[in-house]
């Protein structure tokens, strides 16, 4: 019994005892074996053993690592390693530096490519060369091609193109084969060029008979000569409609047996056969190439106010003279001209000085319709008619005194704003007793396009694509429905629509896109068109002979031999057409972007180079005259073209 209770206490003590035994086995330094510890699988106890790892977790790695069998110089080998890798990780990301204060060791050798990546696409790409490739050595015109193409792609990498935006495509209309092409595809402004666009989608549209009228309607004239009731004077948009014609129209009712008008003389702002009128868009009726004429003499009292005159001579014109006369110095007038309802006021202001004396100053008017009908009563009443009422315009004003005449009893007429140029439609009943008493045509459209791209008319340009417009899908013209037009028109055409965007149709402003491949192919199947290929070929300029060429080209072999359409705008120059003669006749786009004012006659200069390279291929490597190129820096055009911020072309009348 005595030596079961032993074992039994023996049993007990024997863990404790062991316990006290671990800690001092685990104290062994690492790398040494205990000398009486038999080896084991199981885990060292956590406690004791943890404090003394977490201590040793906050020195430093290069310590750490370098304890163990360290030989010498380790520690200086190790302790540069570990700076800089603290260092990338504890900077930000996201904030490159520009200049490293030492060169990256290992991985983070990788930063520098992040920072690349941006600056490297912001760089502009390297300047592209021909996209065509040169021709075989069995191609019996490789001499001649590979000839075009190294003097053109040194035209474009030239010291004047070298540095700008390029796009160029020259084909052979003889074969339909691409010779040369230069960022063909990319999309650019083609400034004015864009008027051959809308010169196209109009002949296409309206065709070549198409003519503006010009009508003057009214009541029948009566046994004696007398109109009992107002005439109105209504237009179709027509942008070569003059104050010539307006004499013509009063000479054909005095021609007529017109002698009286009881009314007035209206101008009706809506075109001819629509009944809707757009106040922001251009008016229907305007007599382009004439204004308002303001003469000012000097007063015969210094400090008094001078003589004013206005012509045309009408009682439409209300003067505020608030102008003064100074006896010597320079002469400062102002002059504003508003609408009053269905009159002009006229202020004039400043001062005039004697010594100067008369001075002369020309204004628009600000309501074309308005003013068409006064250039209409004054030519009656130079005509020898005389018209009882005053000049107005057809709207409210003007409908609820022609109501009450007899001649319009029983019908209903809906009243416009007062002082507007929005007329409201009549009823038909009431239309259908008016006559057109005169009338005027205007040439076919063919001709009128000659004005449009030749002398590049922005004005002239607008119109048409807003007749287009309006003629197909009726209403009043406006530029969105033109625009519609055109690109419908073009891409029946075959013009790709990814080649073109437009936004207009005289190519002011920087919102038409298109490219030169574009442009080369909408020239090609120009040229074989017989619908409209020969009244567009008509239309272009004839290099060192008329239009905006007319001062290119000279003393050059592409004179007389080249029809091109010009572009101008601020940083842009561009030029297409066709050049050559005999069989081989080469369509052809340039199209710059991104030079400076200054540069323009340079960079024209450079133009003129390439398409005198063309003619010599299309001459069969013929010798060119003297002087062909051209000094780089002479302006070889002197046209009508303007700048978007300078406004549109004056028109002659």
């Amino acid at each position: 019994m005595k030596k079961v209770v032993l074992l039994l206490v023996l049993a007990l003590a024997l863990p404790v005892h062991a316990k006290r035994i671990s800690p001092q086995k685990t104290r062994v330094k690492p790398g040494r074996a205990p000398a009486c510890v038999a080896p084991t699988t199981k885990k060292p106890t956590a406690g004791p053993q943890r404090r003394p790892m977490a201590r040793r977790a906050g020195k430093s790695v290069a310590k750490l690592a370098a304890k163990p069998g360290r030989k010498p110089g380790a520690r200086s080998v190790a302790k540069p390693a570990s700076k800089p890798a603290t260092r990338l990780a504890a900077k930000p990301t996201g904030k490159p530096q520009a200049r490293p204060s030492s060169k990256p060791v290992g991985k983070p050798a990788a930063r520098p490519l992040a920072q690349a990546g941006p600056r490297l696409a912001a760089r502009p790409s390297a300047p592209p060369g021909n996209e065509v490739a040169k021709p075989s050595a069995s191609d019996p015109e490789r001499e001649r091609i590979e000839t075009l193409q190294e003097e053109l792609e040194a035209v474009v990498r030239g010291k004047v193109l070298g540095r700008l935006r390029v796009g160029m495509r020259v084909e052979n209309l003889a074969n339909g084969r691409v010779l040369f092409g230069w960022r063909s595809h990319v999309p650019m402004d083609p400034a004015s060029n864009q008027k051959v666009l809308a010169t196209t989608a109009a002949l296409l549209r309206l065709g070549n008979r198409f003519r503006y009228r010009t009508e003057v309607t009214g009541p029948r004239p009566d046994g004696s000569g007398t109109i009992e009731g107002d005439i109105i004077l209504r237009g179709s948009g027509d942008p070569s409609l003059r104050s010539r014609h307006i004499d013509a129209m009063a000479a054909d009712l005095a021609t007529a047996g017109v002698t009286r008008v009881t009314g007035s003389v209206l101008g009706d702002p809506r075109r001819i056969g629509s009944d809707e009128s757009v106040p922001s868009a251009r008016a229907p009726l305007r007599v382009g190439g004439s204004a308002i004429e303001i003469r000012v003499r000097p007063g015969e009292k210094v400090g008094g106010r001078p003589q004013v005159s206005i012509r045309p001579a009408s009682d439409a014109f209300v003067l505020v003279n608030e102008a003064k006369t100074r006896q010597r110095g320079r002469t400062r007038l102002s002059v504003a001209i508003l609408r009053a309802g269905g009159r002009f006021q006229v202020k004039v202001g400043g001062k005039i000085s004697k010594a100067r004396g008369e001075a002369v100053l020309f204004r628009a008017p600000p309501s074309p319709p308005l003013y068409a009908a006064v250039l209409l009563r004054h030519a009656l009443a130079q005509a020898g008619i005389v018209v009882q009422g005053p000049a107005g315009i057809n709207s409210g004003e003007a409908r609820s005194r022609v109501a009450r005449d007899r001649m319009w009893e029983g019908h209903l007429f809906a009243l416009g704003q007062q002082g507007s140029d929005v007329a409201p439609p009549l009823e038909e009943g009431g239309q259908s007793r008016a006559e057109i008493l005169a009338l005027h045509e205007s040439d076919t459209l063919p001709v009128l396009l000659r004005r449009v791209n030749k002398n590049s008319d922005n004005e002239w340009a607008e119109r048409v694509l807003e007749t287009v417009g309006a003629e197909v899908l009726g209403g009043a013209p406006t530029t969105g429905k033109g625009v519609r037009v055109l690109r419908e028109s073009l891409a029946e055409f075959g013009l790709p629509p990814s080649e073109f965007s437009p936004a207009n149709g005289s190519g002011l402003g920087h919102r038409n896109r298109v490219t030169a491949a574009g442009m080369t192919t909408l020239l090609r199947r120009l040229y074989f068109d017989p619908r409209v290929g020969p009244e567009i070929m008509q239309s272009l300029s004839v290099g060192g002979v008329d239009g905006t060429t007319r001062n290119r080209f000279r003393g050059t072999s592409s004179a007389h031999r080249v029809r091109a359409k010009t572009g101008t705008l601020s940083g842009v120059s561009c030029l297409s057409g066709f050049v050559g003669d005999g069989r081989d006749i080469l369509a052809f786009s340039i199209l710059v972007e991104g030079h400076r004012k200054r540069a323009v006659s340079a960079v024209r200069a450079a133009q003129v180079s390439a398409v005198n390279a063309m003619m010599r291929f299309a001459q069969h490597g013929a010798s060119m005259p003297p002087a062909e190129e051209g000094a780089p820096g002479t302006d070889y055009e002197t046209g009508e073209e303007a700048d978007d911020d300078q406004g549109p072309a004056a028109e002659s009348p």
